[in-house]
């Protein structure tokens, strides 16, 4: 993914209000381009882990977008991950 790609995923995800249409895929890039690993199991299709921080977000199944509450939960890690940086 070159860099101007993923300034523009970040972009979109970063915008107020927080978008309803980010989907799972968009968000394990974002993910890794901020250094977290991405895991899967069970009926998370997602769990975001923060080498920096030993957080852990499990992000459920809905459909084919990530819920507004975990996006809300993403940014706060992203933002932690980029001020520990």
């Amino acid at each position: 993914m070159r860099l101007s790609q993923i300034e523009k995923l970040i972009a979109k995800f970063r915008e107020k209000p927080t978008r309803n249409d980010i989907t799972y895929d968009e968000v394990r890039r974002i993910a890794r381009y901020y250094g977290c690993d991405i895991k899967s199991g069970g009926k998370h299709p997602i769990i975001v882990v923060s080498k920096s921080t030993g957080r852990i977000i499990p992000i459920p199944g809905h459909g084919k977008y990530v819920k507004e509450a975990y996006i809300t939960q993403l940014k706060e890690l992203f933002d932690e991950i980029g001020a520990a940086n």
